[in-house]
């Protein structure tokens, strides 16, 4: 009996644990993540575009084969400049009976970018089919089209949004069917000293927009941290607790780096949980997945514990 007792307490800590802490291969940066019920899946940036999954409900991780063994023709002309297979920043959803990942392929610090789609029939599957290019960004543009993200509202508008630096993040509506864009983009959030990586999430009456602000990609020198707004509509003007627009470099604090592990950003939110990439301080600054428990304040601010 007592030995029972020790066992269900253990497993009411941990679930309602408010950060999980992945075991096996956890490498990652950009992640992103699809939840099928006790099976979990991390799509992130890497050669081929990596995929990682865990059958424990995010606790241990392995990886897959990665989504591109070759690259689409298109790749070649939209960024001429890009490594072979180097692929970052995906999205990954369901829509239509179908697993569907949206990424960005483009060479670091440039704006000559695309924001590709592919999909497949899970998101464990081999055979994924390249459904073209949906955004692309050229030099001399005000923006820069990697970073995607796809919200689904209630009324079953698809909206994309995107953007790294130069001009913020912009926000333009999808087809339903195709998956591509329809009418005109607009900018909902920009910051001088860095901002990128949006999520937009619905809870009730409020949208709420999630960005990763500062510097990524620097290991354990690495300043990024997640902020978030909330607008009344898919569009915006998004603000954060104070009051300030996020077109105007607002946005309130939800995560930032800690003794070990430095620059946390690039999120993701899936149902209760965030995840993100950070880099760990015990072991060189490599990027690794983390995994954090979303609550809510009474006034409908998110938060989460601090790492």
């Amino acid at each position: 009996m007592r030995l029972l007792l020790i066992l269900v307490c253990a497993w009411l800590i941990a679930g309602n644990a408010s950060a999980l802490e992945p075991q096996g291969d956890t490498g990652a940066h950009d992640p992103t993540l699809l939840i099928q019920g006790e099976r979990w899946f991390v799509f992130t940036t890497g050669p081929g575009l990596q995929r990682l999954v865990s059958t424990d409900q995010g606790r241990t991780w392995r990886r897959l084969a990665p989504v591109f063994t070759r690259a689409p023709a298109w790749w070649a002309e939209a960024v001429p400049g890009q490594k072979p297979l180097d692929v970052w920043a995906p999205k990954v959803f369901q829509h239509a009976g179908r697993t569907w990942v949206l990424y960005s392929i483009s060479t670091f610090g440039k704006n000559r970018s695309a924001i590709g789609l592919a999909s497949s029939d899970a998101p464990d599957g081999g055979d994924w089919r390249d459904d073209g290019l949906v955004v692309q960004s050229r030099a001399g543009d005000d923006f820069n089209a990697i970073d995607p993200d796809l919200f689904a509202d209630a009324d079953g508008r698809l909206w994309l949004s995107y953007g790294s630096f130069w001009g913020g993040l912009r926000l333009t509506q999808l087809d339903a069917k195709t998956l591509k864009p329809v009418g005109g983009s607009t900018f909902i959030a920009r910051r001088k000293g860095g901002i990128e990586a949006p999520t937009i999430i619905r809870r009730g009456g409020w949208v709420y927009l999630f960005a990763s602000y500062d510097l990524c990609c620097r290991g354990a020198d690495s300043s990024y941290n997640i902020r978030v707004g909330r607008a009344r509509s898919v569009a915006g003007p998004y603000l954060d607790r104070d009051g300030r627009d996020m077109m105007d470099a607002g946005g309130t604090p939800l995560l930032a780096g800690g003794p070990r592990w430095k620059g946390p950003g690039h999120q993701d939110v899936a149902g209760d949980w965030l995840v993100h990439h950070a880099y760990d301080a015990e072991h060189g600054g490599r990027p690794q997945l983390r995994i954090a428990r979303l609550g809510w304040t009474a006034d409908g601010w998110p938060v989460i514990d601090e790492e």
